[in-house]
């Protein structure tokens, strides 16, 4: 099959003009247009509430219209990531969309399946006209949720009435989730002096490569290096050797996204450059020993790097190695009840060194207040150990399983009447608008589904194309039975 062959499935269709239109997180607008304009050319009732977020409204069809209503809902919004050496603008150029096989993938991007593919199914089902047998739809598509679920929090739900509701932002076709974790954006700030350089000197600038990276939610329990925790191992062990001063560093940036590079430059005594080598090589070695089997393109590199005029004296630079090695990062508790399940962590998303100050992000999720409130506390005794200052920002509940489901007990007859077998019942470890939208609709019942998708938030993201349409064929089949 071709490109072009499938894009005239009516869901790949809606994907495609989707993905033609800028649509990262806070540069909606066209993309909320688009959505009005659709609703406008079908005679669909369509309302856009103060923040962004969009509805759309349509009857249910012969023999439902009487049935309640059903809240169809996605997110607008994509992390808009890409490699290095991809030229596209992200803020104003679509994504190129390449079939490869059984996945979707984008050319050098992000392909923003999540959670572009929730879209295109509710606008495929808006687009019906009438052979798809379903209740009244409420389809509520919500913006800015990659970054902290902003536009669930201001969303004016006073006109939805429907108190079932599919979310369509998982990522694992065959699982029902029913609860997920809260979480809290963190940014901290330590103060840093510097000294000038002199004669000396060299400078070098190493990166760390050839890393997963990742959700910081579904991803956080695999294990994975960040990128900016290696350096600071690598400096730990290189300054009892080497005299190391950091003059620049900078890692990841987006606080829901595990980095994947990381680069430092660094100021050593030129007598002492042989052995920061020697020194450099032999963690490179320990480095790709240690994740030979998660991560084997793993890779710390230094080249020669033009002399800075200043670099962080001393205690600075003991400061930001010292924190970076016992910042919270990674799983800090797993869940006792459900095998597998990840129910505190934390992610170290973004690094920086300006002027006066190393500035930190992190995203912490727990499924539990506790979890949250614990590994806040860590993180403030320890920026506040060091001088810093810690302020917190899109503060999210988590959603709590519910014991009585009637709308899980139908989908889940539904899976077992196409597929002959349960769905998986689970809770994952990332960040749904569910808990922020339990809160807004009193008594919603509330299941989250989604194809399959692998390396979302990378520039290596797929999308299983014949799981999308097994998924879709099953949403209907949900849909036909919510009478």
């Amino acid at each position: 099959m071709l490109l072009d062959e499938l894009m005239s499935d009516k869901v790949f269709h809606f994907f495609s003009e989707i993905s033609e239109i800028p649509h990262g997180s806070e540069n909606t607008e066209a993309i909320a247009e688009y959505c009005l304009q659709f609703a406008k050319e079908r005679s669909l009732e369509a309302y856009r509430d103060d923040y962004g977020n969009v509805m759309i409204f349509k009857g249910g069809t012969k023999g439902y219209e009487q049935s309640e209503s059903v809240i169809l809902q996605g997110h607008l919004d994509m992390v808009c990531e890409k490699r290095p050496d991809c030229s596209k603008d992200m803020e104003r150029d679509g994504i190129d969309i390449v079939m490869d096989g059984e996945y979707l993938r984008a050319d050098g991007t992000t392909l923003g399946g999540d959670d572009g593919i929730a879209v295109a199914y509710i606008l495929a089902l808006l687009d019906d006209d009438g052979s798809i047998s379903h209740p009244p739809l409420e389809a509520l598509f919500t913006t800015d949720e990659e970054v902290g679920l902003r536009g669930a929090r201001a969303l004016d739900a006073s006109k939805l009435i429907g108190r079932r509701l599919i979310n369509i932002d998982s990522e694992e076709e065959g699982i029902l989730t029913v609860s997920c974790a809260g979480g809290v954006r963190v940014s901290c700030t330590v103060p840093v002096t510097y000294k000038e350089t002199d004669a000396s000197m060299c400078a070098k600038t190493l990166t760390v490569g050839g890393l997963l990276g990742g959700h910081s939610g579904i991803d956080i329990g695999k294990n994975r290096k960040n990128a900016a925790k290696v350096l600071a191992e690598f400096l730990h062990d290189a300054k009892g050797h080497v005299k190391i001063n950091i003059a620049r560093f900078l890692s990841g940036g987006r606080l829901n996204v595990i980095p994947q590079t990381a680069e430092m430059t660094v100021c050593i005594n030129k007598a002492q450059a042989a052995e920061f080598d020697n020194l450099l090589a032999d963690y490179n070695y320990c480095l790709k020993a240690a994740c030979a089997q998660t991560e084997p393109d793993v890779f710390l590199s230094s080249t020669d790097a033009a002399m800075p005029d200043k670099c962080l004296d001393e205690s600075s630079g003991n400061t930001v190695v010292s924190t970076l090695l016992l910042a919270p990062d990674g799983i800090s508790a797993m869940n006792t009840d459900i095998p597998f399940l990840v129910q505190t962590s934390s992610n170290l998303g973004s690094v920086s060194l300006d002027d006066a100050h190393l500035e930190l992000g992190f995203m912490i999720r727990s499924n539990t207040d506790h979890g949250k409130v614990e590994t806040m506390r860590r993180l403030t005794a320890l920026i506040e150990s060091a001088g810093g200052t810690v302020t917190t920002s899109d503060d999210y509940p988590a959603w709590e399983y519910r014991q009585i489901s009637p709308l899980r007990d139908e989908m889940v007859k539904a899976y077992e009447q196409m597929y002959g077998k349960k769905p998986q019942i689970c809770a994952i470890h990332a960040g749904l608008e569910c808990g922020i939208l339990g809160e807004k609709l009193d008594g919603v019942d509330m299941v989250s589904i989604g194809p399959n998708m692998k390396n979302v938030h990378t520039p290596d993201e797929q999308l299983e194309i014949q799981s999308v349409k097994r998924c879709w064929e099953y949403l209907l089949q949900v849909l036909e039975r919510l009478k």
